[in-house]
């Protein structure tokens, strides 16, 4: 397992930080986030292997994560947490190398699938 640097993004304070206490006991760099402004501004300042997101944070009308980070060049995978009866699924699809993943309402799933992500650093030293 490789120490992954992320952002869990939820609807409120409360959503946001269960996300985070999924990973209570793994070596992950975690930040928590509730606005899609602050969010945006994190992502311009660091880099992150992974964005996680409480998928009631898509359904905001100002959601725009996908074509914001084509916008400003960058290329954070989503991780949409609990999107399995949205419709997320058909609407937040990978576009132009921004990956899309939607993972049910488990922590267990979660915790696997992110133990498992490359991070960014392994992938750079490989290439």
């Amino acid at each position: 397992m490789s120490r992954q640097r992320i952002l869990a993004m939820g609807l409120d304070r409360d959503s946001a930080y269960a996300i985070r206490n999924i990973f209570e006991f793994e070596r992950h760099d975690i930040d928590v986030c509730t606005e899609l402004d602050v969010a945006r501004d994190v992502l311009i300042e660091r880099t992150y292997d992974l964005l996680i997101l409480d998928a009631r944070v898509c359904s905001d009308e100002d959601f725009d994560m996908v074509d914001f980070q084509l916008d400003h060049g960058l290329n954070v995978p989503l991780l949409v947490l609990g999107s399995e009866n949205t419709g997320l699924r058909r609407s937040l699809r990978t576009r132009q190398g921004i990956e899309v993943f939607h993972v049910d309402l488990d922590g267990h799933q979660l915790l696997e699938t992110v133990n498992n992500w490359p991070s960014r650093n392994k992938q750079e030293t490989i290439a």
